[in-house]
């Protein structure tokens, strides 16, 4: 029974660290959009882009 408990708990916490993490996300998006409506939030990096940046800066400072 105390399985079945602790398996309780584990899917309980889940499934409020998602309505947590949605709540959260959807006020982020609704401040971008009231307040910041032409900025572009980076969803990636480009891995041209990344290489671009490892080029130009990492790589150089490595002996």
């Amino acid at each position: 029974m105390n399985y079945l408990i602790a398996f309780g708990a584990i899917l309980l916490f889940l499934a409020i660290f998602l309505i947590v993490a949605i709540i959260f996300f959807s006020v982020v998006k609704y401040i971008q959009r009231r307040y910041y409506p032409k900025w572009k939030f980076p969803d990636y990096i480009s891995v041209g882009y990344a290489e671009y940046l490892y080029k130009k800066y990492i790589k150089r400072s490595i002996p």
